[in-house]
């Protein structure tokens, strides 16, 4: 059987030509290997990159188009792949057991975001928002399928938007989701949902013949906010590039548009990624080399129709990840920002094999930093970094059976104290 994978958020193009100003490129195909002084990429495959499906350890190959990540405090990862059959979630402990579950419920849905729960069950932000508990069961937790989309509802049943792309889970197994309306009263927002109750937390829909320009302080604060400004008096206006959510103790952070934001405990924002002065951001000259202030830097749109955009945080690390989705990368052997720690011809061919990806940057301290290209997505444990990447052979691109995923994870420098 042949699924089609064509995904509903992915085929809203956003063109080149309206690509905001860029943050400073990694052009990482400019050195050549003879270059032995230029840093690398330090990486460990961690699931995926065999060569038998029914292997085990370095030997298992993990088939089927990626579906979505996510990694528990613990250290567990979670992989969704869309295989001919139908999705399969992957499980690899922290000891490196891996498990695979067949899902039921759920046939195809590729998550922008995913997030694990304290139960262990895994939030998939896909359009719709779905739980898939440790057995493999799919639950649709929120359906986008409405004729009126009603954003500011109260309870479950009366919601709907008509995307959710981004999900966080708290501790105590708070859910929270980032969604957006694209045809009508353009807007991105971010709810918490308890149950069968929901609330709004950020995020504001527009007055009648309201600006979208800068120029409008709802906007503005929404990516650069003023000291004491509320989450839910803002404008998103880029709602295409919107809804990705990560958590620590300090808040919950929001990408929405060229930056990223956190709504503290008293429902005020703080700018993390602001976009204040783009011109200010230095090239990447290596990995997890400083390239300005966070603050100034600004947060490419996507040119594709693949998954745009991810974000991630190391709490005991204080340390944000996201991806760039405004330019395509593959991996590299050579030159600036190669991968390093390739140990077998099948791990060579799937980077070989692989898709473009997206650029990651690391926030620490105020400051920006390059970490890698060439990923789909990203994930963060207590003390580690994860990424996903697929290849792809074969002619026909909608058929599962002829991609495969795996997972890395990228040695992270000793942490820094600020």
């Amino acid at each position: 059987m042949t699924i089609s994978l064509s995904h509903r958020r992915g085929r809203i193009m956003v063109g080149a030509s309206a690509a905001i100003l860029a943050v400073a490129g990694f052009g990482i195909y400019g050195v050549t290997a003879d270059d032995t002084d230029v840093a690398s990429v330090n990486v460990e495959f961690i699931l995926g990159g065999g060569s038998d499906t029914n292997g085990t350890g370095d030997n298992l190959a993990t088939p089927g188009r990626y579906q979505g990540l996510a990694a528990s405090s613990d250290g567990t990862v979670y992989l969704f792949t869309q295989e001919n059959d139908g999705m399969v979630m992957w499980q690899r402990k922290p000891s490196g057991a891996i498990k695979r579950t067949s899902l039921s419920g759920l046939d195809e849905a590729q998550a922008e975001q995913a997030a694990v729960a304290p139960d262990g069950s895994v939030y998939l932000a896909a359009d719709d928002l779905w739980r898939v508990d440790p057995r493999g069961k799919a639950v649709k937790v929120i359906d986008t399928d409405c004729k009126k989309h009603t954003p500011l509802a109260t309870v479950i049943s009366k919601f709907c938007t008509e995307q959710v792309t981004g999900v966080a889970v708290a501790e105590d197994g708070s859910v929270y989701i980032g969604d957006q309306v694209i045809w009508g009263d353009d807007a991105s927002y971010v709810h918490k949902v308890d149950g069968d109750s929901i609330e709004l937390m950020a995020g504001r829909p527009p007055k009648a013949g309201e600006s979208y320009e800068l120029s409008n302080p709802a906007v503005k604060n929404g990516i650069n906010p003023d000291p004491g400004t509320k989450a839910t008096d803002v404008l998103v206006s880029d709602n295409l590039n919107s809804g990705w959510l990560a958590m620590d103790g300090e808040g919950l952070y929001w990408r929405n548009g060229p930056g990223i934001v956190r709504i503290n405990h008293d429902s005020t924002l703080s700018p993390f990624v602001a976009a204040e002065s783009p011109e200010e951001i230095t090239e990447a000259e290596s990995p997890f080399a400083g390239m300005g202030r966070a603050r100034d830097a600004e947060i490419r749109r996507n040119v594709s129709d693949a998954t745009r955009g991810d974000l991630a945080v190391i709490p005991g690390r204080s340390e944000v990840y996201y991806s760039d989705g405004g330019a395509k990368y593959k991996p590299t052997k050579e030159g600036a920002f190669r991968w390093r720690g390739i140990v077998s011809d099948s791990q060579e061919k799937l980077l070989d094999e692989s898709g473009n990806g997206k650029a990651v940057y690391q926030v620490a301290g105020g400051k920006l930093a390059p970490v890698i290209a060439g990923v789909q997505a990203l994930a963060t444990s207590a003390d580690s970094l994860y990424i996903a990447v697929e290849s792809e052979s074969g002619n026909d691109r909608d058929s599962p059976e002829n991609w495969n995923t795996a997972v890395l994870r990228v040695k992270l420098p000793a942490k820094k104290e600020h």
